[in-house]
């Protein structure tokens, strides 16, 4: 009875620590992923700044580097096509046919 109950206890302690390995894991993902947007939005920044206006990298510079950046342009086309439709977006997120 003793060692049935002491045996329980061991297990449960031993599923809590893999719980909560799990749990550290599964944040230090999400911020790992935070982490690249944001450098990702930095280096855009960076790259792209002089043709804005915004003193960075010589525009140059800038623009030699243009055609190796394809995907983040497409990444932040899509950005701008769904900044126009804030509202549309909300409401999708909150699962209604409108």
């Amino acid at each position: 009875m003793i060692l049935d109950r002491l045996k329980l206890i061991i297990m449960n302690f031993f599923l809590f620590i893999k719980g909560l390995n799990q749990a550290i894991l599964e944040q230090s993902v999400e911020a790992l992923e935070i982490e690249y947007v944001e450098l990702e939005n930095a280096f855009l920044t960076i790259l792209f700044g002089p043709l804005i206006g915004v003193k960075t990298t010589p525009a140059l510079l800038s623009l030699e580097i243009l055609g190796t950046v394809k995907d983040e342009i497409s990444i932040l086309e899509t950005r701008g096509v769904k900044g126009e439709d804030v509202l549309g977006d909300l409401m999708a997120a909150l699962g209604g046919e409108w």
